[in-house]
């Protein structure tokens, strides 16, 4: 199963007029629209502002010259959810 996120958003009446009416495709054709636009951009790098970013910078980067991989969204997910003591 996908998961799924519920966002509402107000268009300009110029856009909501070139979009398909519901149950003609709305979704499908919104979903792919933002997908091209959000995959064709390149991912930004994360640059630490704070003094516990620049810390949380200097520990990634002694880890990975050390070798370690860091955990995926889902293993970083999994982890913190058995550290509070729910099931892995």
């Amino acid at each position: 199963m996908t998961n799924t996120v519920a966002i509402t958003v107000k268009l300009p009446v110029r856009i909501a007029e070139r979009i398909p009416a519901a149950g003609n495709g709305r979704s499908k054709f919104i979903i792919k629209t933002l997908e091209e636009k959000v995959f064709s951009q390149k991912p930004t790098s994360w640059k630490p502002t704070t003094a516990r970013g620049r810390r949380m910078a200097e520990i990634i980067a002694k880890g990975e010259a050390a070798g370690v991989t860091l955990l995926n969204e889902d293993e970083f997910e999994q982890e913190l959810k058995a550290r509070r003591g729910g099931n892995a």
